[in-house]
């Protein structure tokens, strides 16, 4: 069961779900909570011209090969990083999540940025029971146009779903506690 708006609030009031900032009032939507962009952008670099690079995701140490083939950048609040068409950026979301062991989430584009081309998540939209830390997005234009992103801006929806009986275990990913930084 998806969450409403009456049902995130009672979360946050009684401490089970948490945002780090706290998320304001016109954040939260009759069944979702927007979430801000953050600062930090893990630009992939394209490769130079007339060399191909294949991967096996098999066997490929993924993270690693994107410290390999991207530039971290710093955009400051009031500052903008331009997403050129048919292009890929990681960035994270502002806020730093808590989720309790009976709600999962996931991780929506808005129709706003879709009717632009771009979409923020590649196939990854589960956010888990027990999950904790900022949400890496998988940012790409798919569209024409060169877009704007400034930090702070809607960048994605949080819905909420209540699990049928809460999970026995927490949550065991290298993703858990993760935080924007300089490296990746």
């Amino acid at each position: 069961m998806v969450l409403s708006d009456q049902e995130i609030w009672e979360e946050i009031r009684i401490g089970e779900l948490s945002f780090e900032p706290d998320i304001s009032p016109d954040q939260v939507t009759p069944s979702s909570i927007d979430l801000r962009l953050g600062n930090h952008f893990t630009v992939v670099r394209l490769p130079r011209p007339g060399v191909t690079i294949t991967v096996d995701p098999m066997k490929a140490d993924i993270e690693g090969l994107i410290g390999d083939y991207s530039n971290i950048e710093h955009v400051p609040d009031g500052e903008s990083f331009l997403l050129e068409p048919n292009r890929l950026v990681l960035a994270y979301t502002r806020e730093y999540i808590k989720l309790p062991n009976y709600l999962s989430g996931r991780v929506e584009g808005r129709s706003s940025l879709a009717r632009l081309g771009i979409s923020v998540h590649q196939t990854a939209p589960t956010v888990h029971a027990t999950f904790q830390g900022q949400l890496r997005l998988e940012i790409l234009n798919n569209g024409i146009f060169r877009c704007v992103l400034t930090p702070g801006m809607n960048i994605c929806q949080l819905i909420l779903e209540r699990l049928g009986s809460p999970a026995k275990s927490p949550l065991q990913s290298s993703f858990q506690q993760q935080r924007e930084s300089t490296s990746n």
